[in-house]
């Protein structure tokens, strides 16, 4: 590992991010700038389908980074060459980390069209990067966990079996991952995280903290109550999960990166703390930013959550605009995310053995609460919330 470390440093390292405005590209892209040091990366490029300047980012202002919008990965391989040939000197990127996705609903709703595109993602981008990037040593990737009725889940769990693993698109996204990179001189590993609380500078459907902070904020603000209630089910309010700080999942991300002689071709768990949590544990520390008092879920329809959002529809634009905050940032927040993670995908203990992230040598564990609060920062810096 110290000799990994060691050579790396005396080689101009330079990162290049798909997906460098989602909830997991935005994180890899920020952690890339000061992890492991500020000067691990010569230069950190981010790739986004939808326009975004730096000044709207989020990113700290710092020279070695930049971004390239309108990035078509539906498109060929060939059309997606030339658009990489456009990024200046892109043959000295040597690590390159792919978090783009495209979403098409839930389960088995759109399944075959989201399986399609998101395996297509994945074979094009490889084809031109390997076309433009000679000196390619990793190509990052994040997976999804293996669910088994056995907790900690451990990387070695079986897939979840048919008919309900026939709709997840990571299975056969990893396996394309494996078949490409058979005989190659780059590596890659599979990076398994649960539900990410984080940051994105345009919104994003899988990023939990979002619909959190906003469903507080208008609580706060049009609720006469200071208690605020989990706006799942009992029945998940208490059962252990392993969410993770999107810092903490950026962090990793690069960790593993440096580290090809231990993760290359290995998959790995990781989360904020090497214990299951459970959302009665947090969701009282969550809502302490806002100064409200979290209690437990009220089971009556249109009382908490989603629902008590959406019935309260007709006041979002006067107060989105009372509180100053950018135009249609409820209506473009993914209510059904929240509804799923804090509801039915809490049912059963998810929580995490991470082990073998902890025996490769990555230490690191953070705050969960804490971690909601940064992003709380970030999205009132960006006026997502008041």
């Amino acid at each position: 590992m110290t000799n990994s470390s060691t050579k790396q440093s005396k080689t101009s390292l330079q990162a290049l991010v798909f997906g460098a405005s989602g909830i997991t590209g935005w994180a890899i892209t920020n952690s890339a700038l000061t992890y492991p040091t500020s000067s691990t990366f010569s230069r950190v490029v981010g790739l986004t389908s939808r326009s975004l300047s730096l000044e709207t980012s989020g990113f700290p202002t710092d020279s070695r980074m930049q971004l390239y919008s309108d990035l078509d990965l539906s498109q060929d391989a060939e059309t997606i060459t030339k658009y990489l040939r456009k990024i200046e000197k892109v043959e000295r990127i040597t690590h390159v980390y792919f978090a783009a996705y495209v979403h098409h609903g839930w389960g088995d709703e759109g399944s075959e069209e989201r399986i399609k595109e998101n395996v297509d993602f994945i074979i094009n981008a490889v084809t031109a990067v390997e076309a433009v990037c000679p000196n390619l040593q990793w190509y990052g990737f994040e997976f999804g966990k293996n669910v088994s009725r056995t907790t900690p889940l451990k990387e070695s769990a079986p897939r979840v079996p048919a008919p309900y693993g026939d709709h997840i698109f990571y299975y056969p996204q990893v396996d394309t991952l494996t078949k490409l990179s058979e005989g190659k001189s780059w590596k890659f590993a599979d990076i398994r995280p649960d539900a990410i609380v984080g940051f994105v500078p345009n919104h994003n459907p899988m990023n939990i903290a979002e619909p959190l902070a906003l469903y507080a904020s208008l609580w706060k603000s049009l609720s006469p109550s200071k208690q605020i209630p989990f706006p799942g089910t009992m029945d998940s309010y208490t059962h252990l999960q392993s969410n993770i700080s999107s810092d903490q999942l950026g962090h990793f991300h690069i960790y593993a990166s440096l580290h090809p002689e231990l993760t290359a071709g290995k998959a790995f768990n990781i989360a904020d703390v090497d214990e299951g949590l459970s959302w009665a544990t947090v969701w009282p520390g969550i809502v302490a930013y806002l100064r409200l008092e979290g209690m437990g879920p009220v089971e009556k329809e249109g009382v908490s959550g989603e629902l008590w959002v959406k019935g309260k529809q007709g006041e979002w634009d006067q107060w989105a605009r009372g509180n100053g905050l950018r135009m249609g940032v409820l209506e473009k927040t993914c209510w059904e995310f929240m509804t799923v993670v804090t509801g039915e995908y809490s049912t059963l203990d998810r929580n995490f053995d991470i082990s073998e992230a902890r025996r490769i040598g990555f230490k690191e564990s953070v705050d969960h609460v804490k971690g909601y609060h940064i992003a709380f920062d970030r999205m009132r810096a960006a006026k997502i919330i008041p």
